[in-house]
């Protein structure tokens, strides 16, 4: 007999959260309780928590479950080294005169 596991993820049981969302979690309760109390930043912190919570809302976009991971990847892609090729307008490239 076999056991199977669906993933090699460490999922804590509840609402499938992971360990590495835990690891992410616990600086921004942290940095939200010293801001909120310590310091007359209330509403600063207050709108960082909130970032936070919807940056660890679930989320369904094939693998990446989370919407840190999702703005991960948006800024990847945003920030990608890009290649442009400039074209006159009626002019034939090299690689078009020499395949015909």
């Amino acid at each position: 007999m076999y056991i199977t596991v669906k993933s090699i993820k460490r999922n804590l049981g509840f609402k499938g959260i992971e360990v590495s969302d835990i690891i992410i979690a616990l600086p921004i309760l942290i940095l939200f309780i010293v801001l909120f109390c310590f310091t007359p930043l209330k509403i600063p912190s207050i709108v960082g928590l909130m970032i936070g919570i919807f940056c660890l809302l679930p989320i369904n976009v094939s693998k990446k479950n989370r919407m840190y991971k999702v703005i991960g990847l948006i800024f990847k892609y945003l920030f990608r080294n890009k290649i442009y090729v400039y074209q006159r307008k009626g002019e034939v490239d090299n690689f078009e005169k020499t395949s015909n």
